[in-house]
């Protein structure tokens, strides 16, 4: 069997919280919520494609 990893609390996190920033983008009809949005997926790509040990 395949060994179970941990998961990376940082990286779902940091998904919540963009979760949430697109989700008030559309509900209160503002782009600007969408900017920190864009920059949590951009560190959690970065993330997510470090080596893992």
């Amino acid at each position: 069997m395949p060994k179970k990893r941990k998961p990376n609390y940082n990286i779902v996190f940091n998904s919540l919280v963009a979760l949430g920033f697109l989700a008030l983008a559309f509900i209160r009809s503002n782009w600007l919520y969408i900017i920190p949005s864009v920059i949590l997926m951009i560190i959690n790509q970065r993330e997510l494609m470090k080596p893992r040990i």
